[in-house]
């Protein structure tokens, strides 16, 4: 009786939906598995993150817009792997019939030629360097880490009950020169409050 249920079990793996099934399920496991993976993999997280780039791009306008054939080049300093997921999730899109263009920031002088700047690093001495750096060049700074906002980031990324969300500064979003529509801003948190006669 024991084989016998050993041998239907095994009959009912060879179905071609239930493989499908088990090869997916060992594809996950081995994915989520703690040894080096291909530059390929993407971190879902990131992924999930990127998307929410995307967003911003679709909702923003800066003050000073370049040209109208000119792509909206987004920098991106920290982890390669974040890098990676903006490539594949954003880069080529348009927005506004602008293209997307993703871009290594590796130093301040780098952010210079940003409209947005994704930094996805821990606290360090660079990170408050870029983000300072890109302030100047009037880019939308979008970060993920804890203090993002205190050191001058515009837009930080954060997961909230387990889910992926946001906390705005306005006064940074003002001395970048960017606007966010309201209809973005409503699904986040909003920190600072604009200017009296704004």
């Amino acid at each position: 009786m024991g084989a016998a249920t050993a041998s239907e079990r095994f009959r009912e793996l060879q179905h071609p939906v239930r493989r499908a099934l088990t090869l997916a399920i060992v594809g996950l496991l081995l994915a989520a598995a703690p040894f080096p993976c291909s530059a390929a993999a993407i971190d879902p997280e990131d992924e999930l993150k990127a998307a929410v780039v995307l967003s911003f791009l679709r909702y923003a306008e800066w003050n000073s817009q370049p040209g109208a054939n000119s792509p909206i080049v987004v920098g991106v300093f920290g982890r390669p792997a974040f890098g990676d997921a903006l490539r594949r999730t954003i880069d080529g899109k348009s927005v506004n019939n602008r293209a997307i263009r993703v871009i290594d920031v590796k130093s301040a002088a780098d952010t210079q030629r940003c409209q947005v700047v994704a930094f996805a690093a821990t606290r360090s001495p660079e990170l408050q360097t870029a983000v300072e750096a890109a302030q100047t060049a009037h880019a939308l700074t979008i970060g993920d880490t804890r203090d993002f906002l205190q050191l001058g980031g515009a837009v930080n990324l954060l997961e909230i009950d387990g889910r992926m969300s946001f906390e705005v500064s306005l006064d940074a979003l003002e001395r970048a020169g960017v606007t966010i529509s309201s209809k973005l801003l409503r699904f986040g948190l909003i920190r600072g409050y604009p200017k009296a006669g704004a």
